[in-house]
């Protein structure tokens, strides 16, 4: 990948969290979590042999969905560029602190609020967050199917998913033959 910036280069695209998103999903998951409280409570109160499986249910989807809310509340005060995309490459902070050259990427699928992008040579760029690699893990062989080898989560962020598409896209450092291709389109 060429270091040097051309002239008429693409301002770099940033994306950072979305207060509003951010908002509105962590009061969905404190809802779901306060609806599960009673369950928990009430199973866990009457300790019969039905109550105690349903206390256990609501504890458990007390503790989920409130870790996610909590999460999600957390998010609200990290105003650092979650993903970024310019000359010098992708950088996806979920993924790790490496830039992915834009070269490098070979394709790219959609799937609602995610954009999941396969690269050429994934053990260039592993995945550096442990988080990440724990769900790369468990989805197993069927992983890079369906995540890719990086992927951008659009729903929580500040610029739709179409927005990521275009900004790499327009990043991406031409060869002679595309650059030839354009004069010759151009001209004729």
């Amino acid at each position: 990948m060429p270091d040097a910036t051309v002239e008429g280069a693409p301002e770099p695209f940033v994306a950072r969290f979305s207060i509003p998103k951010l908002i509105a999903w962590a009061i969905l998951c404190w809802a779901i979590a306060a609806l599960c409280l009673p369950i928990a409570v009430g199973g866990l109160a009457r300790g019969a042999l039905a109550g105690l499986p349903l206390g256990l249910v609501g504890l458990i989807g007390v503790l989920f969905f409130g870790g996610i809310a909590a999460a999600h509340t957390i998010r609200l005060f990290d105003r650092r560029p979650q993903v970024i995309i310019d000359a010098s490459g992708l950088y996806v902070r979920s993924h790790g602190d490496t830039r992915i050259a834009l070269r490098s990427i070979r394709g790219m699928h959609t799937d609602l609020g995610r954009l999941s992008l396969t690269l050429h040579k994934p053990a260039k760029y592993p995945i550096e967050r442990r988080h990440r690699r724990l769900i790369y893990r468990i989805n197993g062989s069927a992983a890079r199917g369906f995540f890719g080898d990086v992927w951008i989560w659009s729903n929580q962020l500040d610029h739709p998913r179409d927005a990521f598409a275009a900004a790499l896209a327009a990043h991406r450092p031409k060869t002679d033959f595309e650059r030839q291709l354009d004069s010759l389109s151009a001209a004729g």
